[in-house]
């Protein structure tokens, strides 16, 4: 639910198959475009966003969906960005975007593309806060290796000796003994035990966990796991590899308990703080939007989402920053701007091969620790991340090249085939515009923005 990977090689395949016809893909139910059914709630008073009834004074009417305000600075040749931008957001009938490309360290382009709140015309901003989705997870894993750098943790220790006083309901009268063999590694590489695809993604059962066990939501990190400690793995940890995010919020346990202090303490302390980001954070418990955040649109409708307040998925999808901020943590990551968070040999292992049984894929990428598709190695290397939730689509990837790229909407696309399909064509553009550029400007905006 918090993410949908796509493996580079699946955005290849798709992008050759697609895109020669994807201007003229219709909305599969609809039978019409997304850009005219945003428009048409536009033009009807924005009835979709407020839930208007007979009588009552309708909003401010929402502005036209074709005057898309684009907002930061870009070098010089890196136009053809903007045009890229707004078609991806018209298909897809998105609100708003945040875009950055960095190259050696250097931050090239910053933009807000379209509106952070289309109800009071707030226009998205590079500054702006966009909700990251498994974005986070990155952020998690590089938390952990840290703890590692430290002494503090080694990656096969066993998590159910860290969290020991996490126990099983007293309802649950058989544990599975292969809990006991889930270790750090396998919680970051997606080699746990879980599989989402079997057994469906416990991370959307908080209605009925709370329900069942007569908890008040939101639930915590914590009473998640003491359910999931009665609940049967899929597969034996270390044998295979399916995208989880149960192993993330046991990191986000993990890091609190080896660490002593909260997680999100110990992220911004030791993590953001170092690499120049002070504004990105998780959501308070009074359910309202953090200032400078997007507010989140239902996909292809101007209908707005609360804000998030999903405390349990905090590790695995629950943080909020700004494209350019997400450039800091890129190019920190990779050594190229200020001093590297993570030294050399933990980089390395962030990004090595799966150890045996656990193979690359056919294309030769492989899960990193923290990341969808890694291939390459030492200064070649290149990673990828996405993440998706009800209102964020995300994707941070860094290439061989050096170049570094951020991109965050304000709404989802529709969890169906024909539209995972266009969403990877979408993204296809900005990768080929990025990686065929041929001539970057050198110069570096990283002190024009908070």
């Amino acid at each position: 639910m918090l993410s949908i990977a796509f493996p580079m090689q699946t955005f290849n395949v798709i992008s050759r198959t697609l895109w020669q016809g994807v201007d003229t893909m219709k909305t599969p139910r609809r039978g019409i475009s997304r850009r005219d059914a945003l428009a048409s709630m536009a033009g009807i008073g924005g009835l979709a966003v407020a839930g208007d009834v007979a009588g009552q004074q309708q909003p401010p009417q929402p502005p036209p969906f074709e005057s898309l305000p684009i907002k930061g600075k870009a070098g010089p040749g890196l136009e053809p960005i903007d045009t890229a931008m707004l078609d991806i957001m018209e298909r897809h009938g998105i609100p708003g975007a945040g875009f950055a490309l960095a190259k050696d360290g250097k931050l090239l382009l910053a933009k807000g593309y379209g509106w952070a709140n289309v109800t009071n015309a707030s226009p998205a901003q590079p500054s702006t806060l966009f909700g990251l989705a498994s974005l986070s997870k990155p952020i998690t894993a590089v938390a952990t290796l840290k703890l590692v750098e430290q002494g503090k943790l080694k990656l096969d220790d066993p998590v159910r000796e860290i969290l020991k006083d996490i126990k099983a309901p007293s309802d649950v009268t058989r544990v599975d003994p292969r809990l006991a063999d889930i270790t750090v590694r396998q919680c970051l590489n997606h080699s746990g035990g879980w599989d989402r695809v079997v057994a469906g993604d416990p991370c959307n059962w908080e209605p009925m966990i709370c329900r069942h066990y007569s908890i008040k939501p939101p639930l915590s990190a914590r009473q998640f796991l003491e359910f999931m400690v009665g609940q049967p793995l899929q597969f034996k940890p270390g044998t295979d590899q399916k995208y989880s995010n149960i192993g993330y919020v046991i990191l986000g346990e993990v890091i609190a308990k080896v660490s002593g202090q909260p997680y999100d303490r110990f992220i911004a302390e030791n993590i953001l703080k170092p690499m120049g980001i002070k504004r990105a954070g998780l959501h308070a418990f009074d359910g309202k939007y953090t200032p400078e955040e997007a507010v989140r649109f239902l996909a292809g409708t101007l209908i707005t989402l609360p804000a998030m307040l999903l405390p349990m998925v905090n590790a695995a999808g629950g943080w909020s920053a700004s494209v350019v901020d997400m450039a800091r943590f890129m190019t920190n990551l990779d050594g190229s701007r200020g001093e590297p968070v993570l030294g050399e040999k933990m980089r390395q292992e962030m990004l090595a091969m799966p150890p045996e049984p656990l193979k690359p894929r056919e294309g030769g990428t492989w899960f990193g620790l923290g990341w969808d598709s890694v291939i390459g190695k030492d200064k070649t290397v290149g990673y990828y991340k996405d993440g998706s939730y009800q209102g964020m689509r995300t994707y941070m990837k860094r290439l061989p090249s050096g170049i570094n790229w951020v991109l965050l909407f304000n709404a989802s696309m529709e969890f169906e085939q024909q539209d995972l399909r266009i969403a990877s064509a979408a993204v296809q553009d900005v990768h080929q515009l990025v990686e065929g550029q041929t001539k970057y400007p050198d110069i570096d905006l990283f002190k024009e923005f908070p």
